[in-house]
């Protein structure tokens, strides 16, 4: 499968070249590049003047089966091309319905005067409507970015925006912020505001750029996530030194467990990873890899893991233990389930 930023580079290619399919099927997690993509179809089909008549958007969770045909059936004003734009069609949801004729008989009977957009961050890839449109439709997925690639794509945002910016300048902004496309917006709006076309030194960047990281409570929770308790053992001596409350520390460890076992549990009734990802209620990138720890636990390891927690806790506030002394009894009562009921 080609990567998300070549696949995303080359449809707008395609698109500007005037190489425009009537039906496009954008579905995934990064949603930034798939809007992106409808904004450069608009650009390509309707004059300006004409966005009011021949542009519309529909809720594919809230409009009907009936109007959704209607609006793609209906021919544009004046002549050209009308664009549609569904957010999210309900017929590739999770636990969709798998009955939808009037949609299965459009597909077959397309009206060649309109041109429309499916965009879906959250498909269910067993519905037969999926694998329809997968057939009939130019179908894309956009999956959460790489490092490199979130970084080449900050770096090209900057470029477009006429901003000089330090080496390197692309990955500590990724560093810091992670892979998801509408925080990045974000932190090159504030960029190119202050630059006012200027050049960005390195110096401005660690000012202005937020740190979303807070490494080592992150970097220890995954270190517990993926059952590396040598690498936690050494984070906690970090975030101890660092003066971050115990009990903080715990109620943190007991948040990843819990999300490892919503994703457990999702895994085991079938869900795809996307699907139990965007059950976390987090964001995609950290959900993503949630769900990818969650498959080394079972969902008998993970309660036995937050009943540990939950031990500690109360050692810290009945005295039981000192808060120090606590935290690596936690470590200790996983370093011992891992080793035994864990793996057994």
């Amino acid at each position: 499968m080609a990567a998300t930023l070549e696949t995303f580079r080359n449809l707008v290619r395609d698109i500007k070249a005037g190489r425009i399919e009537p039906l496009y099927f954008l579905h995934g997690s990064e949603q930034v590049l798939a809007q992106y993509v409808v904004s450069v179809l608009r650009e390509c089909l309707i004059p300006a003047g004409m966005e009011e008549l021949n542009f519309v958007r529909l809720d594919g969770q809230r409009t009907t089966e009936v109007e959704l045909v209607q609006t793609i059936e209906t021919p544009p004003m004046f002549g050209g091309k009308r664009l549609v734009v569904i957010q999210q069609p309900a017929f590739v949801k999770p636990k969709a319905e798998e009955a939808f004729p009037l949609w299965e008989s459009l597909l077959v009977n397309w009206p060649p005067y309109t041109c429309a957009v499916l965009l879906a961050r959250d498909v269910d890839k067993r519905l037969r409507a999926y694998k329809d449109l997968v057939k009939r439709a130019a179908s894309y997925e956009f999956s959460v970015l790489t490092v490199p690639e979130a970084s080449a794509w900050v770096e090209e945002r900057l470029r477009r925006s006429k901003i000089r910016y330090p080496a390197g300048a692309g990955r500590f902004i990724v560093t810091r912020c992670g892979t998801d496309l509408e925080l990045l917006s974000l932190e090159i709006e504030k960029l190119v505001s202050y630059a006012d076309g200027k050049t960005l030194s390195q110096a401005d960047l660690e000012l202005l750029v937020r740190d979303d990281r807070e490494t080592s409570i992150f970097d220890f929770v995954d270190a517990v996530g993926v059952q590396d308790l040598t690498a936690a053992w050494a984070l906690l001596t970090r975030l101890l030194a660092e003066g971050k409350e115990p009990v903080y520390v715990i109620s943190m460890v007991a948040r990843q467990l819990r999300l490892l076992l919503v994703a457990r549990l999702s895994l085991d009734a079938g869900l795809s990873q996307q699907q139990a990802a965007s059950r976390l209620g987090i964001h995609s990138y950290p959900a993503g890899k949630c769900v990818q720890q969650a498959r080394n636990w079972t969902v008998a390891q993970l309660r036995t893991a937050m009943a540990a927690c939950l031990q500690a806790d109360e050692n810290i506030k009945t005295g039981a233990l000192k808060p120090e002394s606590a935290l690596n009894q936690l470590l200790l009562d996983l370093k011992q389930g891992l080793s035994s009921v864990f793996l057994s």
